[in-house]
């Protein structure tokens, strides 16, 4: 999604006077620029998707009452993080040019919260599924346990917010070191910022992901019991739908590496496109499922028969059996 343009451009002040400087990386921005801007109508119609798909797992996940669960409120925060994020970066790709500093300073900050949360919950998700696994434990409705959850994935989400915004508004930190919020666009500006600020925690939540799979398929591999193999089967069909979602995720993260490796400048393009679809790929895993389709049609068709009226109950008339039961029986009336 980021750094469409290849060049960043940042401000120097010296004797109170602005400096513009242009960082050139791999091409010419003047001729590169209004090639990948064509783009953005597809950027905004697939952010749109993802936001349309992340809202109906919501409600899927509320009427099957999947969110009662620990893994299901993960399923819910990561739908309304990435909500918060595309409609914020649809925002910037529509109004760009018209959004004042401040309130682009301000969604940059907010975009890069919104979207980091949703890796450091879907590591809460892997961490969760570790645990289970090792104690093979039915899932956890306690509430406790997910504010614990709540707190590692906010706190590690500031922890990597917080000193950026504070080197962003620095005065002794050098420019090209900033992540430039709201200066180009309404989140971070050019290569390095999007590498150091973005690219780093998410590959460092990405690498504890993995850690964490190998360890709870370890853990599957080591089942002996026949008790502990059933208690086991529902959490292992959890722990494949998390693997393919960081799986994704990954794949995603990797392919913004690609066109800065080989400086193909069209594939920024295509990463930006597979950026936009977090939320469809949310939403095939954890929704496009034969037994959730069967308990949402079930659900619904309960709650529309208990709305509906009753039909009035219709007088049964005797049924030819049974007339003639009643006429060959013999009578013991003289």
């Amino acid at each position: 999604m980021e750094n469409f343009t290849v060049t960043s451009l940042y401000i120097l002040e010296k004797n109170q006077t602005d400096i513009i400087s242009t960082e050139h990386v791999n091409f010419n921005s003047s001729l590169q620029k209004p090639v990948l801007s064509k783009y953005y109508p597809f950027l905004a119609a697939e952010l749109g998707l993802s936001i349309l798909c992340s809202i109906i797992l919501i409600l899927v996940y509320i009427i099957i009452g999947e969110h009662r669960t620990i893994a299901g409120k993960n399923v819910i925060t990561i739908s309304l993080c990435l909500i918060a994020t595309y409609i914020l970066l649809i925002i910037d790709l529509l109004m760009r040019d018209r959004i004042p500093h401040v309130i682009c300073f301000t969604m940059g900050v907010t975009v890069q919260t919104t979207f980091l949360a949703t890796f450091f919950w879907t590591n809460v998700m892997s961490y969760d599924i570790m645990r289970t696994m090792a104690s093979v434990k039915l899932d956890s409705v306690r509430t406790s346990k997910f504010w614990k959850y709540s707190a590692y994935a906010w706190l590690m989400t500031f922890l990597c917010v917080v000193p950026a915004v504070v080197i962003d508004l620095s005065d002794f930190v050098p420019s090209e070191y900033k992540p430039k919020f709201g200066l180009k666009k309404c989140w971070l500006t050019g290569q390095l910022a999007y590498l150091v600020y973005f690219n780093l925690p998410v590959g460092l939540t990405l690498a504890a992901n993995c850690i964490f799979f190998v360890l709870t398929a370890r853990t599957i591999v080591r089942v002996r019991s026949a008790t502990t193999i059933l208690a086991a089967n529902r959490h292992t069909k959890r722990f494949r739908l998390c693997m393919k979602l960081v799986l994704i995720m990954g794949l995603v993260w990797i392919a913004e590496f690609i066109p800065w490796l080989t400086g193909i400048y069209y594939l920024y393009a295509v990463a930006g496109l597979l950026n936009c679809l977090h939320g469809v790929y949310l939403f095939l895993i954890f929704a496009c499922k034969r037994r959730i389709l069967k308990q949402v049609i079930g659900d619904i068709t309960c709650l529309c028969s208990r709305n509906s009226p009753l039909p009035a109950k219709k007088k049964q008339s005797p049924s030819l059996d049974t007339i003639i039961t009643t006429i060959s029986a013999p009578s013991f009336m003289n």
